[in-house]
């Protein structure tokens, strides 16, 4: 073979390599670069850039036209929605409520085409715009619309109600959306009520900073972007899981919570009250969630060129005590014994006349524990009683702004409206500081609103409403959003009042006190709600709510055969109504008559499938049977059908776990703990499922948080066989000498 012969020129003229260069010798000297070659970069790159920004572009145009993914019209980087349904239904040119939304909302029709010259207002909010504890025919909105109609009567108006019953901010953006279809004159917005009725998740979100938050909002709008989490979310999830990330660790993923279509109260769940807590991280969350929602809606009556003014809200200040006051988780049992007692001494004390001695108890008993709401309440009361108005003002404020169940709008709500209108130029009108002046010249010279104004905790009277009605009316002409061609003296107002009064029957009045009854019991207010449902029962004696309220009450009382005679009633006069069934059923299992709640329990599972608590409850009943197979196919079935369902995740994983298969109930009972992070139970079996696993540290972990959330039963944690790997743990009898 031939040895191919080297050039000699091609050798001579090989650059040689420099050799490597040693610490502290100079470098070699950097070659320069081609001229061209920067000219080439120069032109490439701005040429790629657009390439991308193309392909990006007809990417977004060719998901949108396909539609991929469907867009909710709600979509916000706080929340989502499974799903969106229109609030108005059109047929014959006429929108009118949705059917299947009528428990939320009054129901109204109005022409889809606005008459020409009309004015057509919507008032949107929640429970105090829809008209609570009546409807809509004594609502602010009504009023409105009959001032307006009197101050200008060649003029077609059209004021429609849209407030929806426990319906937040964010539950009120896309009702804005949908109503500007409709193409109104002005928009009017009370709202600041609701916020804390359903369970959000916030804590990952809000580590990523309001400027991320905001760049995530405008993304949100982009099918690409949308597209693109859609596809990697689970991947992002399924990693998380494998890493061994839980509800507990603190560890969120930045996803938005995705609500039910339709409100799902925390009050609306067999613990009610027992599963609000204090919670500063969701505190702080949705105080930012509010004021995201305020600037939206704004920006999108801005958008569509349409006025909106913003109502102050207000509430019962003096004469309505905190929902739930909950004491510093810091102290041990016997301080909190201590703070109680000095509280109930107190109010004996203020309740007997001796007011400054009282005053002087509840100072102590808030230097004990200051983040208890109720000793905050009643210092306020004691205040009045010696004359100190501004004080008492400022106690029942905080009284309300540290009430565990905000069901009235906080201090950060109100100061939020009022900010962002001067921020954003919108009209406020002022409504809680007219409150404030009409108590102190209607004889109440402290100036704090309470009964006279309220019919419960937020629900103003029948007056108020007028009121608030006139106090629109008012900024609408002061702000020059509407021309009146006459103005109306007290005489008129007082005409336009008692016509609209005239056709109101007798059992208007008498629901609404089974409407107030019903709100608060709802929230944890037995003995007041008692004094209304005792009132409504004398004038609807064949009104199943009315009996079924009254078998709840003998229930507390433990006073059974009584209750499942008048739950029996309820169903009666229902026409057996599938949910009257369930209260029935609950009654016969309370009352011992097991075959009969099970029989119930299958009744209603057959006529209303989607009442799941029917199907978990006769689940439990079996487990306690030992029939664990037969508890298994029920849940088994509702979960293959509703796999999103909270109620059915705790459930499902204790059968599994009692069945033998700790392993995959876990996954099922982290779910119920981040579904509802404040029941102290699901945390408590959580722990269980941890210690038959082995996992002894974060058995003990959740423990402590179950305490922290109210549970307090020594005696069968101590008995419980679950926990036997871990009894003899100092940290296990730590636990129990915390509840005990």
């Amino acid at each position: 073979m031939k040895r191919a012969r080297k050039s000699p020129k091609s050798s001579d003229n090989r650059r040689q390599s420099p050799p490597p260069s040693r610490k502290g010798s100079p470098k070699p000297k950097q070659q320069d670069v081609n001229p061209g070659s920067k000219r080439s970069l120069l032109r490439d790159v701005p040429i790629g850039l657009a390439v991308c920004v193309l392909f990006f572009v007809l990417v977004e145009l060719l998901l949108r036209v396909l539609g991929i993914p469907a867009r909710h019209p709600a979509e916000d980087p706080f929340v989502g929605f499974s799903g969106i349904h229109p609030l108005y239904s059109v047929k014959d040119g006429t929108a009118s409520t949705a059917p299947d939304r009528l428990k939320y909302f009054n129901e109204v029709s109005f022409p889809v085409n606005k008459p020409a010259g009309a004015l057509r207002i919507f008032c949107l909010g929640g429970s105090t715009t829809y008209g609570r504890p009546f409807d809509g025919r004594t609502s602010f909105s009504k009023w409105l619309e009959d001032l307006l109609k009197a101050s200008d009567p060649g003029r077609t108006v059209q004021v429609i109600n849209a407030g929806g019953i426990s319906y937040a901010s964010y539950r009120i953006v896309p009702l804005i959306r949908e109503v500007l279809k409709y193409h109104p004159d002005l928009v009017v917005l009370y709202t600041g009520h609701n916020e804390f009725l359903e369970r959000r998740t916030y804590a990952g979100l809000f580590d990523q900073g309001s400027g991320l938050i905001t760049v995530r909002a405008l993304l949100e709008k982009l099918n690409t972007y949308r597209a693109l989490k859609t596809i990697l979310t689970p991947l992002i999830q399924k990693r998380e899981k494998r890493d061994g990330g839980s509800p507990l660790s603190g560890k969120g993923d930045g996803q938005r919570s995705v609500l039910k279509d339709e409100v799902t109260a925390i009050l609306d769940r067999s613990a009610g009250l027992d599963l609000y807590h204090r919670d500063d991280t969701f505190s702080q969350g949705v105080i930012r969630h509010f004021t995201y929602n305020l600037k939206t809606m704004i920006s999108l009556c801005r958008n569509a060129k349409v006025p909106l003014i913003l109502v102050q809200p207000a509430s019962n200040l003096k004469d309505f005590s905190p929902f739930k006051s909950e004491h510093d988780v810091r102290l041990t049992a016997e301080e909190r014994k201590r703070v109680d007692g000095k509280l109930r001494s107190a109010v004996e004390l203020l309740r007997g006349r001796q007011a400054a001695e009282a005053l002087t108890m509840f100072d102590e008993a808030i230097a004990s524990d200051p983040l208890y709401a109720e000793s905050h309440f009643w210092k306020g009361k004691a205040l009045l009683a010696l004359g100190r108005d501004s004080e008492a003002r400022t106690g029942f404020v905080k009284a309300k702004d540290l009430d565990v169940c905000p069901l009235r709008a906080i201090s950060p709500f109100e100061e939020a409206v009022d900010r962002i209108a001067r921020e954003e130029r919108v009209p406020v009108v002022p409504f809680r500081d007219f409150l404030n002046r009409r108590t102190a010249e209607n004889g109440d010279k402290s100036g704090v609103p309470g009964n006279e104004s309220f019919l419960d905790h937020v629900h103003p009277t029948i007056e108020v409403h007028q009121t608030i009605a006139e106090l629109v009316l008012e900024t609408l002409a002061a702000e020059k959003l509407v021309h009146l061609s006459r103005a109306l003296g007290p005489d008129d107002k007082a005409a336009i009042y008692a016509n609209g009064m005239k056709g109101l029957e007798p059992e208007f009045f008498a629901v609404k006190d089974l409407n107030l009854a019903k709100v608060l019991n709802w929230a944890g207010k037995k003995e007041e709600a008692r004094v209304f449902l005792e009132r409504s029962a004398e004038k609807l004696k064949d009104n199943p709510e009315v009996h079924k309220m009254l078998g709840g009450f003998l229930l507390a009382e433990k006073r059974y055969d009584e209750a499942v005679r008048e739950y029996a009633e309820a169903v009666r006069a229902s026409g057996r109504d599938p949910e009257m069934l369930y209260s029935l059923a609950v009654a016969y299992s309370r009352a011992g008559l097991r075959e009969e709640a099970k029989r119930t329990y299958t009744e209603v599972m057959d006529k209303a499938p989607a009442i799941l608590e029917s199907s978990v409850n006769l689940a439990l009943m079996y487990l306690e049977e030992g029939r664990t197979g037969k508890a298994l196919d029920i849940l088994r079935e509702r979960v293959k059908h509703h796999p999103g369902s909270p109620v059915l995740f705790g459930p499902y994983a204790l059968a599994l776990a009692i069945s033998g298969n700790p392993a995959e109930s876990l996954p099922w009972m982290l779910k119920a703990v981040e579904a509802e992070p404040g029941d102290p139970a699901a945390l408590y079996n959580l722990a269980g499922i941890y210690a038959l696993l082995g996992k002894h540290d974060q058995a003990v972990k959740t423990l402590n948080q179950a305490v922290d959330r109210g549970y307090e039963n020594a005696a069968k944690l101590e008995a419980d066989p679950v926990f036997a790997s871990i009894k003899d743990l100092p940290e296990f009898r730590a636990v129990l000498k915390r509840i005990r």
